[in-house]
C-alpha cells in the first residue's frame, strides 16, 4: 500500500523532492501546501510559488491557506488523515494541532548539517563561514524551529566555486535522491530519530536585503564569500560613478596594496581592508551581467575610481 503523503514547501529547493516522491510509485501524495500567491516583477502581479508551479505540472491538488494552523486548515488534513507530512522550506511554524496529525509525524527537511545553523538562512551562512561541506537534515519537526529529533544526514561537500544559487540545487538534488528512500524507513520503524546535541547549536538569521552592501574596509576573502552567498538574494553590490555595481563572481587574494579600501587599481583589482578583489562577473545598474573585463571596457574610468557604500 503506498505511503500517503501531505507535502508543504514554497521556494525552488523543495521542487526536485516534491517531483520525486510524485513519480515515487511507493508514495501517494495527496495534497500540497503552499504560501499563497505573492506581487513579483517590476508590475508586481502576482506569481505562484515554485512548488505550486510544480504540483500544478504533476497535477497534483494544491491549498494555499493564510495561516496553516487555522482550524480550516487543520479540519482539511484531518480528513486526508496522512500517514506523512513532509516540509521543506515552506515559511510557516506548524503549532502541536498540526503536528499531531500524521500517522508517523510531521517530518523537516532542513539545508544544513543539524545542530549546525538552525534558522532561515543555512546554505548562506555555510558559504559566510566558508565551510568545506553542508547538507540535508531530516528531522521530526518540533514547535521550536529546527530542533526536532534527527533521522537521517546527507553531506555534500562545497566547492569553491559553488555560491548560494550552486549550492542550493546541489542540496534539492541530494534531498531528492536521498529522502524518499528515508521516508519509507520511517514509515516502516526502521529508522529511529536521534536528539541534537543541544551543546552544539548555532542559529542563523534572516538575510536582509542590507547585508548585500560590500564594506571595502573587510578582509577580501570575508568580501568574496559574501559575494559567493548572497549570489541568488540580495546579492553583494557596491556603488560607482552613483550608481549601483552588483559582483557577482569574485576572487579574494592576500596581497598587500597600501591603497584606501575600494581603490580600483591596474586590471580592475579593488584594495580592501586586508587584501585585494578580483571582480570577475559584475552587473551595472539596469544592465545584463558581463565579464568585469568587458565592464571596464565600456567603463574605462572604473580605474583607480573609489568605489563606496552608498551613492
Amino acid at each position: 500500500m503506498k505511503i500517503s503523503v501531505v507535502f508543504a514547501g514554497t521556494t525552488r529547493i523543495a521542487v526536485p523532492l516534491l517531483k520525486a516522491l510524485a513519480e515515487d510509485g511507493r508514495f501517494g501524495v495527496r495534497l500540497v501546501i503552499t504560501q499563497t500567491d505573492k506581487p513579483a516583477g517590476r508590475k508586481m502581479e502576482l506569481s505562484p510559488s515554485p512548488v505550486k508551479i510544480a504540483a500544478e505540472q504533476c497535477q497534483l491538488p494544491v491549498f494555499q491557506p493564510e495561516n496553516i494552523n487555522a482550524e480550516a486548515s487543520a479540519g482539511r488534513l484531518r480528513t486526508l488523515a496522512p500517514d506523512l507530512m513532509v516540509v521543506m522550506a515552506y515559511g510557516q511554524i506548524l503549532k502541536p494541532d498540526v503536528l499531531g496529525i500524521p500517522k508517523y509525524g510531521c517530518l523537516n527537511i532542513h539545508g544544513s548539517l543539524l545542530p549546525k545553523y538552525r534558522g532561515a538562512s543555512p546554505v548562506q551562512n555555510s558559504l559566510l563561514n566558508r565551510d568545506k561541506e553542508t547538507g540535508i537534515s531530516l528531522m521530526r519537526m518540533a514547535e521550536k524551529m529546527d530542533a526536532g529529533a534527527v533521522y537521517a544526514e546527507f553531506a555534500i561537500p562545497i566547492g569553491e566555486d559553488d555560491d548560494a544559487s550552486t549550492l542550493t540545487d546541489k542540496l534539492a538534488a541530494i534531498t531528492a535522491e536521498k529522502i524518499p528512500d528515508a521516508l519509507k524507513s520511517i514509515a516502516e520503524g526502521k529508522l529511529k530519530p536521534e536528539p541534537q546535541d543541544e551543546s552544539k547549536v548555532t542559529f542563523t538569521t534572516k538575510i536582509e536585503k542590507a547585508d548585500g552592501n560590500i564594506n571595502w574596509t573587510e578582509d577580501a576573502k570575508v568580501i568574496a564569500a559574501k559575494i559567493r552567498a548572497f549570489a541568488g538574494w540580495p546579492k553583494a553590490f557596491t556603488f560607482f560613478g552613483g550608481k549601483r555595481l552588483i559582483i557577482l563572481r569574485s576572487k579574494g587574494m592576500d596581497e598587500k596594496t597600501g591603497l584606501a579600501p575600494g581603490t580600483v587599481f591596474s586590471n580592475g583589482k579593488i584594495a580592501t581592508g586586508n587584501g585585494i578583489l578580483i571582480p570577475l562577473v559584475v552587473q551595472a545598474e539596469g544592465k545584463k551581467p558581463q565579464t568585469a573585463n568587458d565592464f571596464i571596457n565600456g567603463n574605462p574610468d572604473f580605474i583607480n575610481s573609489k568605489l563606496s557604500s552608498r551613492p
